[in-house]
């Protein structure tokens, strides 16, 4: 008789726990930069953008994760719904225009396919997480004058200063320290990684809590600190997102 083994991946535990770690890393060398014009600059808006990048990263996957737990026979993390809320959601994550949909059209489903509420898309965390998302595709699919800056009428069209995105953002963290009055891109700093992290596990705790199902990444969350300290942990205890 043949025996087998298989394990089934949650990859965006590791996308999220990758998104608090640059955070961190973008805390520890914000605290010291003291000008705009060195190395660690360039490292600190590579931390920046990277966590920007891997909370998005980890909103797609658990999305992704669960249409495919609601595939499984034993409904995988998704045992804590009813038979019949998981065979909606596994036959909506069949279809091929479910699996291109954006990310949060996909949340939005699968609390309809369990026939629950969806979230209100006027208020945070889903319009902070939509600005989460829009950011980064405008990074990722970056566009030359996005980062434009000067008077009025002497930069490009399109870029962030006179966009709604500037407007969406402004107010919601604190802005790069020792960013340049006429910087382009002084919102990439620590509050951003802080941010987008933080809006991205409330909006995945909003959905389990409306669906009553444990969140995939709970055992995590004390990995999940944003801000460097100087002992030997390392870690802050994340309880601004608990």
């Amino acid at each position: 008789m043949l025996v087998g083994i298989g394990l089934k991946c949650y990859y965006s535990i590791q996308h999220l726990q990758a998104a608090a770690y640059l955070t961190r890393q973008a805390s520890r060398i914000e605290s010291c930069l003291s000008n705009e014009f060195n190395l660690e600059l360039v490292a600190l808006k590579a931390y920046v953008s990277s966590a920007l990048f891997s909370s998005v990263a980890f909103l797609e996957a658990l999305a992704n994760e669960m249409y495919a737990d609601a595939m499984q026979a034993d409904g995988g993390h998704l045992s804590q719904l009813d038979q019949n809320s998981r065979k909606m959601i596994a036959s909506l994550g069949e279809t091929e225009s479910v699996q291109k949909s954006a990310i949060l059209t996909k949340f939005d489903l699968i609390l309809t396919a369990a026939g629950k509420p969806t979230i209100s898309r006027d208020c945070d965390p889903y319009q902070a997480v939509a600005t989460v998302i829009r950011l980064r595709n405008e990074i990722v699919h970056y566009k030359a004058p996005f980062f434009d800056t000067g008077t009025e009428n002497m930069v490009r069209t399109g870029n962030f200063n006179d966009s709604k995105l500037a407007k969406q953002i402004k107010g919601k963290f604190e802005l790069r320290k020792n960013a340049q009055v006429l910087s382009g891109d002084s919102f990439l700093g620590h509050g951003l990684a802080e941010w987008s992290l933080q809006s991205s596990v409330k909006l995945a705790d909003t959905i389990f809590s409306i669906l009553n199902v444990d969140p995939y990444f709970d055992h995590v969350r004390e990995n999940l600190g944003t801000k460097h300290i100087t002992n030997d942990t390392a870690i802050d205890k994340p309880s601004d997102i608990n």
